[in-house]
């Protein structure tokens, strides 16, 4: 099947090479940054911004769609916009993760790296992405959209809101039982209690240092 990934940037580049050595024939890049439009990264062209995404199967032959951008909101809305278009969003979970075969595990749009591990139980939605190097525990729910970040020690028995972001090193601990919807946890964080929704916290313990306007 001919693919393509939409995010041109550093964490496009990184998962190029990931599905090359899984097999996957990606065709090009879609990236909203004029700039990049018509350059070659590590071989392969950005053919234009995600306003080509409707032509892709005609033109060249597209069926699935990768979009490992870092933002919650933009990930799940690009492949969301995808999927209504007809394509397909496949998971990509990479062969050194140990992911327990008692998860519960969406088949649209997750991205799991190397070296994390995922304990028995936990139910990741749609559209989830787990950085190389992270743990979660047992009984844990991820919610559509929500990114966890490298080298995250993540607690057991905790649920996120959708479009919930935690940065790099962070350690939610086991005890907590929810991170709100578009929360927004700070790199190297200790979360010790609930998060309310769009908060962003940071620190050790974690503290709230503002609540972001809603959308």
């Amino acid at each position: 099947m001919k693919s393509i990934i939409i995010g041109a940037g550093s964490y496009g580049e990184t998962y190029l090479d990931y599905l090359r050595e899984a097999g996957v024939n990606i065709v090009g890049f879609l990236d909203d940054n004029t700039d990049l439009v018509g350059k070659v990264i590590r071989g392969t062209e950005v053919l234009g911004t995600t306003s080509l995404l409707p032509e892709l199967k005609e033109r060249y032959g597209v069926e699935d769609v990768y979009c490992p951008i870092g933002s919650c909101r933009i990930r799940v809305g690009m492949l969301e916009r995808a999927r209504a278009l007809g394509y397909r969003t496949p998971n990509f979970i990479h062969n050194k993760a140990d992911i327990a075969p008692t998860i519960f595990i969406d088949n649209e749009g997750i991205y799991i790296e190397s070296s994390t591990i995922i304990f028995p139980y936990v139910t990741i939605e749609r559209d989830v992405m787990i950085c190389g190097g992270t743990i979660v525990a047992h009984h844990c729910h991820l919610a559509q959209g929500t990114f966890i970040s490298a080298g995250v020690n993540f607690g057991a028995s905790i649920r996120t809101g959708k479009y919930a972001y935690i940065g790099i090193g962070s350690t939610i601990m086991t005890g907590i039982k929810e991170l709100g919807e578009d929360c927004l946890v700070g790199a190297g964080a200790v979360v010790i209690r609930d998060v309310p929704e769009r908060a962003v916290v940071a620190g050790v313990p974690a503290k709230v240092l503002r609540i972001k306007e809603s959308i």
